[in-house]
């Protein structure tokens, strides 16, 4: 009997994995929750170093654990990576929206360069620059990625342009269910609803 209950426990939780799984397939998903996914980008002779940190709370009293991000040395590129993109399939013409919370430990800002290329690098299918992400305060940011090009895999580079250390917070991206750059139909993550960072691997 007890075999039974755990056989049919095993299958519920198998149904609402997928149903779950539907949800964000329908809702555009594409960065996975795993903070783990992320790993630093260092072309070049750069350093980077990625590392958990208990950052201070957002303005609306959220406490969490955010990524801390620091570029030690530049190089030819550097940043993060997220290479599990899941079956990621981009299509010309269509609209991605990342988004993410953001600061540093003085008011300088970094300008960051968001793309979307092949597992290898060698081709780059979206690509965007944000000239001014940080400051002293948990800032929202938020910026679309216009597809060019076809691929079936892919991704998520976001590099910097500059040396120092950047704080990242609930980053994620949907896919726009319109193509017009001026819809707000996308789905997106409200600031408040803050994803708890676990160890990341470097």
């Amino acid at each position: 009997m007890k075999t039974l209950a755990n056989t049919m426990k095993k299958f519920r939780n198998g149904l609402l994995a997928l149903a779950l799984f539907a949800l964000a397939l329908e809702a555009g998903l594409a960065l996975p929750a795993d903070p783990a996914s992320w790993k630093t980008l260092a072309e070049g002779g750069a350093e980077v170093e990625l590392m958990p940190d208990q950052a201070p709370p957002l303005p609306g009293g959220q406490n969490t654990n955010s990524l801390r991000l620091t570029v030690k040395q530049d190089g030819q590129r550097f940043g993060i990576v997220c290479a599990d993109m899941g079956k990621m399939k981009l299509e010309p013409g269509q609209w991605y929206d990342l988004s993410f919370n953001a600061r540093t430990d003085t008011q300088k800002t970094f300008a960051l360069t968001v793309s979307l290329e092949s597992p290898d690098g060698k081709k780059v299918f979206a690509r965007t620059t944000l000239p001014e992400v940080g400051g002293s305060q948990w800032g929202h940011f938020s910026v679309a990625l216009h597809v060019r090009q076809p691929a079936s895999q892919c991704r998520m580079v976001i590099a910097l342009a500059d040396t120092g250390t950047l704080w990242l917070n609930d980053l994620s991206v949907v896919l726009r269910k319109t193509t017009a750059p001026n819809e707000s139909s996308a789905i997106s993550t409200p600031p408040s609803k803050l994803r708890q960072f676990n160890n990341p691997n470097q």
